[in-house]
């Protein structure tokens, strides 16, 4: 008797202390459209984009997103590679995506031989809680002497994101990604 009531018990204790934690997501910046296919680099680079200042709130794996005064981590969604490779990548692949040879920061590789640098200053890359997302910052165009091309401060924000739902987050940021380099681009084809 003792038997049947302690298993059953023990069983139901053991399997209820065995909780699972969501598996980790990892993210990377899509072109417009959220295509993930790569775009293929080009064999001779006219543009490299320099690793991306970012500020400190952000300059960690975790997706960010902005409660009231507080920021959010999310404990699952996370970039695959640090925010300031993710973006500088980003933008390289929607260049090329658009026509313009270009390269983005890879730490373990060397910079290949350019007519352009563009670098980009990040303030804000996160989400929030009323639905909006946020990029803003500037950039810049520099000849390979470091003249100023051209250069321009900017705040891009798409609305209609569900708070807490990062796949939907990167996709905004993306999209707001493409936008900041297809602006790049323009610049470029002057």
């Amino acid at each position: 008797m003792r038997l049947t009531i302690l298993l059953p018990v023990s069983v139901s204790l053991l399997l209820g202390c065995a909780t699972t934690e969501p598996l980790p997501t990892y993210f990377v910046l899509t072109a417009a459209g959220g295509s993930a296919k790569p775009v293929r680099p080009a064999a001779s680079v006219r543009v490299y984009v320099r690793r991306v200042e970012v500020p400190a709130f952000l300059n960690r794996t975790n997706l960010a997103s902005m409660n009231g005064n507080e920021v959010r981590y999310s404990p699952t969604g996370l970039w695959a590679l640090s925010l300031d490779q993710t973006i500088s990548l980003g933008v390289a692949s929607n260049l090329n995506r658009l026509g313009i040879p270009a390269a983005g920061f890879q730490p373990s590789f060397t910079v290949p031989t350019h007519s352009y640098e563009v670098t980009v200053h990040i303030t804000h890359f996160e989400g929030h809680e009323n639905g909006d997302v946020l990029l803003s910052g500037s950039w810049q165009i520099l000849t390979d002497g470091g003249g100023v091309v051209a250069s321009k401060s900017v705040t891009i924000r798409r609305s209609g994101w569900t708070f807490g739902n990062d796949a939907q987050l990167v996709a905004l940021l993306s999209s707001e990604t493409s936008e900041l380099s297809e602006q790049i681009a323009r610049a470029l084809k002057r």
